[in-house]
């Protein structure tokens, strides 16, 4: 798998598919593998994936960063491929740096999907980020852990149609597993985000997505990105939690592709 470096990390990539590139970037505690179901729904383009510091194949950090750390990240990833510029879509975590991207390089942003994702916390999202930390920190149980995590990030409709310990035991049995200290670190990305005062500075055209039944990051603050964005077009997918590229793909990559290819 190829590899590159930021800020003295290796950061492991692939390149899949042909078409006008789209650089993927996971959100909180996700990598690539993550996007397994939506990722043959996106033919007609060429799929830039990684996984961010501290998850999957790249390297843990050793001490704290940011958004625009990772977005940076990002953009040694887009570099290593030789593009110049790509379309850019973010869930969660990944769409703050995709802000933070779009922000900093637009002329490497061509168009911009932000999903599930924030301008700034409000209390919910704070306390609801300091509970993970604190399960974290506390249950030393894998299973019992990702059970707690999935029951926020899962909708209603998706958590009665899987068995919950088994979906996440499964994973497990994957090796899809973060370390503690490397988790944590994530968790403060979110907690110290605020974009709202820079994203009108965006000019990448920006579709921003929220699902009607996400627990973490709700519509309303979805649309305070979509309204803080010039021009922004805001969509829902219904039926979905905060992963709609897990839980209704096919819905979530027909709006994507309606998007980038300008409708």
């Amino acid at each position: 798998m190829p590899t590159t470096h930021n800020d003295g990390l290796e950061l492991a990539y692939q390149v899949s598919g042909e078409g006008p590139p789209l650089l993927i970037i996971s959100g909180l505690s996700a990598e690539r593998s993550f996007w397994a179901l939506s990722r043959p729904l996106l033919t007609g383009f060429t799929l830039i994936e990684f996984d961010n510091r501290d998850i999957g194949k790249s390297q843990r950090a050793k001490a704290a960063y940011t958004a625009a750390d990772m977005a940076r990240d990002a953009l040694a990833v887009l570099d290593a491929t030789g593009f110049e510029k790509a379309h850019v879509i973010g869930h969660s975590m990944g769409g703050m740096i995709a802000q933070e991207l779009a922000i900093a390089a637009p002329k490497r942003v061509n168009r911009l999907v932000l999903s599930n994702t924030i301008a700034r916390n409000d209390l919910y999202t704070t306390e609801i980020m300091r509970l993970f930390k604190e399960l974290r920190l506390q249950l030393d149980n894998e299973l019992t852990f990702g059970a707690a995590l999935t029951t926020f990030v899962l909708g209603m409709r998706t958590l009665n149609k899987i068995p919950l310990f088994a979906a996440v035991q499964q994973s497990l049995d994957a090796g899809l597993y973060q370390e503690k200290d490397a988790f944590i670190r994530q968790v403060g990305v979110c907690v110290g985000f605020d974009s709202l005062a820079r994203i009108g500075t965006i000019t990448a055209p920006t579709l921003a997505i929220y699902c009607d039944d996400d627990r973490v990051f709700s519509p309303a603050m979805v649309r305070e990105v979509a309204n803080g964005i010039p021009g922004a077009k805001l969509d829902e997918i219904i039926d979905s939690g905060h992963c709609p590229m897990v839980e209704a793909p096919e819905n979530f990559c027909t709006t994507v592709r309606a998007f980038l290819n300008g409708s």
